[in-house]
């Protein structure tokens, strides 16, 4: 009797549930309930776009696609995404890359991974890891690879450009565009060297010898007599913007540097070589098969391979230059020591010399070592400053005896000449007396104080009507 009773209130609380439910269906729903689908994506995919040129660049998509379809990993392709995110502690400030992800739409759905990539080419560094901003749209210049299953830019890469500027981080000026076809006639500027260089096989030197023109953004390592040869950086205006590297280049004539003019910032130059896309991450001329065609200070003075005027002149009034450096105005001995380049800006002719000068120490430009007869003799020269720093020159002459350098108590000087601008030559006259014929020096001091570059031009030395230099 117990167990029918439990059964009758059982099915009794059943059909009171149901009847709850079935009345709560009726009810109205205080608010109205999100239409959900959960597998539905939170952004779009993109459609892969773009042909992988600087002019067209593969958004992330086609970078991809690129990739799954078995695209070239040697070869350097451009895309275009915006930052999702830099890799925490990925910033090493000896190298200067990064490790970061960019997408089509900055979020990290179909993020592509960005290792070791560099600020700007030539392995231009970044400042940190706060040089980069989600969101940031860039241009990015490297290979494409899929490295254990990440599809990734491969290390070497570098920003082309960071919100429609140029790479590094700044606001700096849109990349530049390359021109020229590597002939002597038309060089390629420092655009279209990189992108040349960059075209080839990893460690493959090109076949053929390119002309590369530019201004120097920066010397690495200066031309000198130990090595021969120069490593530095030129771009068309002399920034680090697009910056070509010029690497253990030989001197003037495909020569390895004896002395002359060495490389300033701002200096105007042509590079003809050989060049390899270093380790197929930096483009660069192949070290000691490359030279200086031409070499132009920055302050308008220049020099090139090859010779000019007449050889047998006295080449008192510079007009006759071999491999950069005025005929005979090179001593055997220490008595000249001066840097010596080739100036447009003449006293008359078409050249002058440009005498370096030092803050630290009296620079020198002297002629080659004549045997002088006694009696006396005269000197004129016009000087005039190569900057605003202003000069002062001392003309005078040396013994040397039996080939030996001079000491300083065997150099002979008149007059300084002081207050010497870059706005009109000075005449300078010496006279002095031999009393033993040997063998001399003529010389026209720098002086330390102020210490700036100087030209000279038109110099003569005479003995009463007898022109010795002229």
């Amino acid at each position: 009797m117990k167990k029918i009773l439990y059964s009758v209130m059982a099915m009794a609380a059943l059909t009171f549930s149901f009847a709850s439910l079935t009345s709560c269906e009726d009810v109205p729903a205080p608010y109205e309930m999100p239409d959900v689908t959960p597998d539905e994506p939170s952004s779009p995919e993109m459609e892969p776009a773009g042909t992988g040129t600087q002019a067209d660049p593969y958004n992330v998509a086609a970078a991809i696609k690129y990739i799954d379809n078995g695209g070239a990993e040697d070869k350097e392709v451009y895309v275009k995404g915006k930052v999702v995110s830099v890799q925490s502690g990925s910033f090493d400030p000896s190298y200067g890359s990064l490790k970061y992800y960019i997408s089509d739409d900055g979020t990290a759905t179909n993020q592509f991974l960005v290792f070791n990539g560099y600020a700007g080419p030539n392995r231009t560094k970044f400042s940190g890891e706060d040089a980069l901003k989600p969101g940031d749209e860039v241009v990015i210049c490297g290979k494409l690879v899929n490295y254990n299953g990440t599809k990734e830019f491969t290390t070497g890469n570098y920003i082309v450009s960071i919100n429609g500027n140029g790479g590094g981080g700044s606001d700096q000026p849109a990349a530049g565009q390359p021109t020229g076809d590597g002939t002597k006639a038309n060089p390629f500027n420092s655009v279209a060297a990189n992108q040349y260089a960059s075209s080839l096989a990893a460690d493959v030197e090109s076949d053929k010898d390119v002309y590369i023109k530019g201004k120097v953004v920066s010397v690495k390592e200066q031309y000198g007599t130990q090595f021969g040869n120069a490593t530095f950086y030129i771009s068309d205006d002399g920034k680090a913007d697009n910056q070509f590297y010029v690497f253990r280049a030989l001197y003037l004539n495909n020569e390895k540097y004896t002395s002359g003019a060495t490389l300033n910032v701002g200096d105007e130059v042509v590079v003809c070589g050989k060049v390899v896309n270093y380790m197929g991450n930096t483009p660069e001329t192949v070290k000691d098969k490359a030279y200086l065609v031409s070499l132009k200070s920055n302050g308008g003075s220049g020099s090139e391979g090859g010779t000019t005027g007449d050889a047998s002149a006295s080449n008192g009034d510079f007009e006759n230059w071999t491999n950069g450096l005025p005929n005979n105005w090179k001593t055997a001995s220490s008595a000249g020591n001066a840097t010596l380049s080739q100036s447009t800006d003449a006293h008359s002719g078409k050249y002058s010399v440009k005498v370096g000068g030092s803050s630290s120490a009296n620079k020198r430009l002297g002629y080659k070592e004549i045997t002088l007869k006694p009696g006396e003799y005269t000197v004129t020269f016009y000087a005039k400053a190569a900057t605003s720093t202003g000069a002062s020159v001392r003309p005078g002459y040396v013994p040397v005896k039996d080939g030996a350098n001079p000491t300083g108590s065997d150099y002979k000087y008149g007059d300084y000449v002081n207050d010497i601008t870059a706005t009109k030559w000075v005449k300078v006259t010496y006279t002095f007396t031999i009393e033993t014929e040997g063998t001399y020096s003529v010389l026209v001091m720098n002086a330390k104080k102020p210490g700036g570059d100087v030209l000279i031009d038109d110099y003569t030395l005479t003995m009463g009507s007898t022109v010795i230099i002229k």
